[in-house]
């Protein structure tokens, strides 16, 4: 588990451009949970602190809840400034800033990216994360086939878990989701 102050990650409606049931609050946070989870069972470090502040802001941007390539750039452009200084004192590096910010960008497009691209490890984790909250559009929205860490697939059942139990909760911190999270098995 990395060194991350939770606290400081509360989500506010204001902090989205589109407030929404399907792409808001609850949605990051299960997206930021299954950044721990995976990026854990992989054995990452430095990328899980990346991909879990990626995932703060990755649908803050969104205008609307449909299919949008753009909310990646837009959060990248207008949210990542904000929350920089979160970021960087919550011990991620400079170039790590980069990493979050090519992390958000491409978690929205269909464009596979290949390993040798720089912060490939945070980008596919996040991208991996979001997708396993894809249960809240329809049970046969997730395509595991399309999941690029082993370890992403061993968690399918704990985030359709994670779903239910969360889905029509208002949560007011992540540590609130954390202690939905200390009841559902892992697998």
């Amino acid at each position: 588990m990395p060194d991350l102050d939770f606290n400081k990650f509360a989500l506010l409606p204001e902090y989205f451009d589109h407030p929404s049931l399907l792409h808001g609050i609850n949605h990051t946070y299960r997206v930021m949970i299954h950044v721990l989870k995976i990026g854990e069972r992989v054995g990452l470090k430095q990328e899980i602190k990346e991909a879990f502040c990626a995932a703060f802001i990755h649908d803050m941007a969104r205008r609307h809840d449909g299919f949008c390539e753009e909310h990646g750039r837009w959060a990248a452009q207008r949210k990542l400034p904000f929350f920089t200084p979160l970021f960087l004192k919550s011990g991620v590096s400079r170039n790590g800033i980069e990493n979050i910010k090519q992390a958000v960008i491409k978690h929205s497009i269909h464009q596979e990216i290949e390993s040798s691209f720089p912060g490939f490890k945070t980008i596919a984790l996040l991208k991996d994360a979001d997708a396993l909250d894809r249960i809240r559009i329809s049970a046969d929205n997730l395509r595991p086939e399309y999941l690029r860490f082993a370890e992403s697939h061993h968690l399918i059942r704990f985030a359709e878990n994670l779903y239910y139990l969360t889905n029509t909760k208002t949560l007011s911190s992540f540590n609130e989701m954390m202690d939905i999270v200390k009841n559902i098995a892992d697998s």
